[in-house]
């Protein structure tokens, strides 16, 4: 793409008052990003959006320079070796393009290749010992089968399962960031997000300078369900940044699923309600694997090398739920799900979240029936 056109799609995204709905819908009445950014009368401006007459003034003043502020972003993105895609960009995601408020800019450190699948795994900052353990668990054996984990690469879950999708060998992760590239949020992950962009991708739509504004977080749920075909929340709060990922993910088409918790749990609140309201519950990688649709499920691998039965058991740290059903497991060769709901002494929703625990910790493998055979010590 022309630098020129870059840099004046990069000035419409810097113009203020102007956010993505309104930005979208000026490009398709008027097409060309550089008459909108420097030419636009600003009272047909505050038409396209929300523009409170008191904010006119300010874009007035920012478009005294709005060139230069735009080729000076450009060249530091440049000496940066982050990429600018304009929404009209052939490598801009498809599936981003495709919602209503798609970001007339993404800034991207790394790689988007364009024919992969792509799911979220996105919960609580705060998760407990067995949110972070399935949110490790999830991104690897996603990554396993070659697919890229979208996350938030924020703290808690976010940043388990980004970890566990680089934990496998070639796995790939993105992480959609509520600040520029320029001021990395949460500065404790910078190290993470360098894994990250070393085979995956760090992007945003913020430009490169703009701080974590609690806004932006908002508005950053939108791109992470925006990537991908499906939603997965590990643990999250009745009312949570995940719920929100959730709404834009059924607002957008995309399927939203649930990993259940324990109910004297609040950090699985949100998910059981999600559930309540709908939510495909997960169990395993092959509950979320078969919400997807053919085109999806063509792209998808059976399991990289070292995956599932090979991969190494995690004894360590098991709850209560999970010692229980393992003594079941025990005493004999295969038990059917239904049989161990009647067996334990709890409900079939705590036997799911221990099964499900255990199958990510390598310790008990599901075969056709819904059977569960105990691996070795």
């Amino acid at each position: 793409m022309d630098p020129a056109s870059t840099v004046d799609w990069i000035a419409l995204n810097l113009l203020p008052g102007l956010g993505p709905i309104s930005a979208r819908r000026a490009v398709e009445r008027y097409g060309d990003p550089a008459e909108i950014a420097y030419r636009l009368p600003v009272e047909e401006i505050r038409a396209l959006g929300r523009i409170a007459a008191d904010e006119l003034p300010e874009i007035s003043r920012a478009r005294r320079d709005l060139r230069r502020r735009a080729e000076r972003e450009l060249a530091r993105a440049e000496r940066a070796a982050i990429a600018v895609l304009p929404l009209t960009h052939p490598d801009y995601p498809a599936a981003l393009a495709e919602i209503h408020d798609a970001p007339v800019v993404l800034y991207v450190r790394g790689t988007l290749p364009p024919a992969v699948v792509r799911l979220a795994v996105i919960g609580s900052r705060t998760p407990t010992s067995y949110g972070k353990r399935l949110a490790v668990g999830l991104g690897a054996q996603l990554a396993a089968r070659g697919i890229e984990v979208v996350s938030g690469g924020a703290r808690g879950i976010d940043s388990r399962a980004h970890e566990g999708a680089l934990a496998e060998a070639g796995g790939r992760t993105v992480a959609v960031l509520g600040s520029g590239l320029a001021r990395l949020y949460p500065p404790e992950n910078e190290k993470l997000f360098e894994r990250i962009a070393a085979s995956g991708a760090v992007v945003t739509e913020f430009a490169l300078d703009y701080p974590p504004l609690p806004d932006n977080f908002r508005r950053r749920n939108r791109v992470i369900s925006g990537l991908s075909a499906a939603v997965v929340v590990v643990e999250a709060a009745e009312r949570s940044g995940s719920h929100s990922t959730a709404t834009h993910a059924l607002e957008q088409g995309r399927e939203v699923l649930a990993v259940p918790g324990s109910v004297e749990s609040q950090k699985s609140v949100g998910c059981h309600r999600l559930i309540q309201q709908g939510a495909k519950l997960v169990q395993d990688v092959a509950d979320i694997l078969a919400e997807l649709g053919p085109l999806y499920l063509g792209a998808v691998g059976p399991g990289a090398p070292g995956s599932g039965a090979e991969r190494a058991v995690n004894w360590a740290d098991l709850t209560a739920d999970e010692r229980d059903v393992l003594g079941i497991l025990s005493d004999a060769e295969s038990v059917q799900l239904d049989r161990l709901a009647e067996l334990a002494p709890f409900g079939i929703a705590r036997v799911q979240a221990a099964l499900f625990g255990l199958e990510i910790r390598g310790a008990v493998e599901q075969t056709t029936g819904r059977y569960y055979v105990l691996r070795p010590k």
